[in-house]
């Protein structure tokens, strides 16, 4: 009988088509879930290994541009509700006076639970590192966008007493930082439809979800995209499949995914979840 249920789930799921910038079905950027509940905000704290005046500098930029998204964004104010935002920068010394610096952002709920992670690395003049000012808005450009979609107003928390521990393995096979980017957008959806992902070492998650990507070669201009996703037991066996598959010009996801990757996670995971649901419906009838 749960064979059964397998099969069905699999081929149920099975076919899902991706997302923006392909079927173009992307919130706009006024919906509700850019929107933090009873509009709680974010608050944008100054970004950790950054000098002053740059750290104060970035946070504030960062806080402008989530409000540009319509995110109530701000570097002070906050209540019990708040989302926090937290910046870690990390530099290396490229030569001709020029530093490349990476930052880790990190978007936390109210009860300081991550829920979303965006990276962003520049090149720049070390001085302007040092001295802050307005050439640090470009650390915001695609992540304030990213970021403001991870703030979402309906999902309920997930109750540790019930919910099933889901852990989501590393992406293979995407070009660009697309195995990263991926990996991280699925964690963000899977939360935001209401399942409790591992959060420690010693965590068992009882289901995880395989991420693999296939491009094929340029044709006409075009590529062949098809991303799996494998809902596994933690012991490796399958439990069902939602694939994704569509035609991009060609070399469009060579370098970084940005909001792409939140678009193919957003369209696959209520496929996921499904999934999962199903599985557990079947358990407990059996």
């Amino acid at each position: 009988m749960r064979f059964t249920v397998f099969a069905v789930l699999a081929l149920l799921c099975a076919c899902q088509p991706l997302p923006h910038p392909f079927d173009h079905d992307v919130p706009s950027a006024s919906s509700g879930v850019l929107t933090p509940p009873d509009s709680a905000g974010v608050v944008v704290e100054p970004i950790a290994g950054a000098p002053e005046p740059t750290a104060h500098d970035l946070a504030a930029a960062m806080a402008d541009a989530l409000q540009r998204d319509d995110v109530p964004a701000s570097t002070g104010a906050s209540n019990r509700g708040s989302y926090r935002l937290l910046g870690k920068a990390t530099t290396k010394d490229v030569g001709g006076g020029n530093v490349l610096v990476k930052i880790a952002w990190e978007m936390h709920d109210a009860s300081g639970v991550p829920v979303s992670r965006q990276d962003t690395t520049l090149s720049m003049p070390l001085a302007v590192w040092q001295q802050g000012g307005k050439d640090l808005t470009e650390f915001t450009h695609e992540a304030a966008p990213f970021l403001a979609r991870m703030v979402e107003s309906t999902a309920p928390a997930p109750r540790l007493d019930v919910d099933p521990l889901v852990a989501v393995r590393v992406v293979t096979g995407a070009p660009g930082d697309g195995d990263q980017s991926l990996g991280h957008a699925m964690e963000d959806a899977l939360r935001r439809s209401n399942l409790n992902l591992v959060q420690k070492p010693d965590d068992k998650p009882r289901f995880l979800v395989q991420g693999s990507v296939d491009v094929a070669p340029p044709e006409n201009g075009k590529q062949q995209v098809t991303i799996s996703w494998s809902v596994l037991h933690p012991d490796g066996s399958s439990i069902g499949q939602v694939k994704q598959e569509n035609a991009v010009p060609a070399g469009s996801l060579d370098g970084a995914w940005g909001l792409t990757a939140y678009d193919v996670a957003n369209a696959a995971a209520p496929g996921i979840a499904a999934l999962i649901a199903e599985l557990q419906r079947a358990d407990a009838r059996s």
